[in-house]
């Protein structure tokens, strides 16, 4: 039953009685005839406003249906709706064909909303900003854990996504927030090259650890992930070749999974000469 059916049904039992009670007040207390119309009609009033009342709270609803950027802020409900008028301009182009790509990626929005909204994993195209959202939420004292196949420079220092990641990770490591980082490298070539970020970041109070990938066949079979315990969130990339497409997973069972996988891999890694100084 809806709250609208509700109301009306009270309202109706309610005017029911007032009326009742109306007649036999006016009859035993012998009321003029006016008296007892202006009193039925002052309750008739009071039921059309509720009724009105009901009528505009179901008319805002159906607003807030039909136009739902209307609960964002001022600055959201802009963005969204430029956001739309773009999108209705290129359904207009769809000839070309970068923007048929792009309304792929458009139309793709509405899937990862769905699955993040039903909790199932869905496939996210940005490592670095799913893996910034994951560091970004957590609080001081709760942990981080990675096993990182960006093991180039380039990776931490070349973009603006890139020099955000790192800034991210120093801030939130002062902050409180315990890192683990666990680099797995190909070769020892590998570890020199990246020496200044492993530098860098355990000077920032990140725990720092590094595994070479042929001794860890058997316990990593993704490219790479990030995971919370704390938030039971994970950000897992499956090849090498593709670190753009990333998974995000909410799955409890998949995160514990990949806790253990953590803990097995971070006893055979070594510490940075630096680190255990």
């Amino acid at each position: 039953m809806s709250r609208a059916l509700f109301l009306r049904l009270v309202i109706a039992f309610f005017g029911l009685l007032f009326i009742l009670l109306t007649i036999w007040a006016g009859s035993h207390y012998h009321f003029g005839y006016s008296i007892t119309l202006v009193v039925m009609l002052a309750f008739a009033m009071a039921t059309f406003l509720a009724e009105l009342i009901i009528a505009i709270d179901s008319l805002e609803k159906r607003i807030k249906l039909l136009y739902p950027s209307l609960e964002l802020s001022t600055a959201e409900q802009i963005s969204v709706n430029e956001t739309l008028t773009i999108y209705n301009r290129l359904k207009k182009q769809h000839s070309v064909v970068s923007t048929k790509i792009a309304l792929l990626e458009f139309d793709n929005i509405h899937t990862i909303l769905k699955c993040a909204e039903r909790g199932s994993d869905y496939i996210f195209h940005d490592i670095y900003l799913a893996s910034m959202v994951l560091l970004g939420s957590l609080e001081p004292g709760q942990t981080f854990k990675v096993v990182s196949n960006l093991t180039k420079r380039f990776y931490w220092k070349t973009g603006k996504h890139a020099s955000d990641h790192s800034e991210l990770n120093f801030r939130q490591a002062r902050n409180g927030v315990t890192i683990e980082r666990i680099f797995v490298l190909n070769t020892k070539n590998e570890l020199s090259g990246l020496a200044e970020i492993i530098e860098e970041q355990a000077q920032a109070g990140i725990h720092i650890y590094y595994v070479f990938k042929d001794s860890i066949e058997n316990l990593l079979p993704y490219a790479s992930f990030a995971i919370s315990e704390n938030l039971s969130s994970g950000v897992v990339s499956h090849r090498e070749d593709i670190l753009g497409k990333v998974t995000v997973t909410t799955n409890s069972e998949w995160i514990t999974d990949l806790a253990t996988r953590f803990d097995e891999i971070k006893a055979i890694s070594n510490v940075p000469s630096s680190q255990s100084s």
